[in-house]
C-alpha cells in the first residue's frame, strides 16, 4: 500500500497528492562509491518546541546527493547533541554544516565538543547564519532536490515521520512542518553553491 494512502487511512492525515511539492524521489540500493566527493551533514536545529531537529547525512557526489542517515526528532538538545555527534562518527562525516539561527550556534559548539570527546577528529563542524526566506528557498530548489537527491530504497519506512512531512509538503497553503524540506533544501544549496563557485573560479582563470 502506498505511503500516501497509509497516512490518509490510518493516521487521518489526508494528503493532497495533486498539490504536493515533491514527486516520487529517486532511490538507490548501492552507493556510487567512485563518485563520492565527501561525506557531509546538514543540520537544521529546532526553532520552537513544535519544530523538529533535522540532521541529514549524505554522500556528496558532485552533482547529486545520496542520503545516508536522517535524525528527525523533537527531543531536547541534551538528547539530540550526543545522537548527532555519534552519527558523525558512525558515518565518517567530513564536514558538518549547522544552521546557527535560534540557538544553533550553542548547539554546534556542543556538538563539536562532544564529537572531539568521542575521539572523532575527522569531522569539521561549521555553523552559519541562514538568512534566506525559508519558503522561497524550498520552492526555488524543489526541482533540484527531486531530480538530484537519492533516497535509500526503504527510506519511507526507515524515517517514517520525516518521509511523511516530505511527501505531504504542499506547494501552496500552510504546511504543518517544513523542517524536512528545509534541511533537504540546505543539502541542495551546499552542492549548488559549491559547484557555482568552482565555475566562477575556472572562468576567472580562463579555463573552459
Amino acid at each position: 500500500m502506498a505511503k500516501e494512502i497509509v497516512y490518509a487511512n490510518y493516521q487521518q492525515e489526508p494528503i493532497d497528492i495533486k498539490g504536493r511539492l515533491y514527486s516520487e524521489f529517486k532511490t538507490y540500493v548501492d552507493l556510487p562509491k567512485e563518485k563520492i566527493v565527501k561525506i557531509a551533514s546538514y543540520c537544521d536545529t529546532a526553532d520552537t518546541g513544535d519544530d523538529f531537529l533535522c540532521n541529514i547525512i549524505y554522500a556528496d557526489c558532485k552533482d547529486s546527493a545520496y542520503i545516508l542517515d536522517v535524525i528527525y526528532t523533537k527531543e531536547a538538545m541534551e538528547i539530540t547533541e550526543p545522537l548527532v555527534a555519534e552519527a558523525y562518527k558512525k558515518f565518517n562525516v567530513n564536514v558538518a554544516d549547522i544552521e546557527s539561527n535560534n540557538g544553533g550556534r550553542a548547539f554546534a559548539r556542543n556538538i563539536e565538543r562532544i564529537t572531539r570527546d568521542k575521539g572523532n577528529y575527522k569531522t569539521v563542524v561549521k555553523w552559519f547564519h541562514q538568512s534566506g526566506n525559508k519558503i522561497a528557498r524550498i520552492l526555488s530548489n524543489s526541482a533540484w532536490v527531486n531530480n538530484n537527491i537519492y533516497m535509500p530504497i526503504d527510506w519511507k519506512n526507515k524515517w517514517s515521520e520525516f518521509a511523511k512531512d516530505i511527501i505531504s509538503y504542499q506547494k501552496e497553503g500552510k504546511n504543518k512542518h517544513d523542517d524536512g524540506p528545509d534541511a533537504l533544501t540546505g543539502v541542495a544549496e551546499k552542492i549548488i553553491n559549491r559547484n557555482e563557485m568552482r565555475t566562477i573560479d575556472r572562468n576567472s582563470l580562463g579555463i573552459r
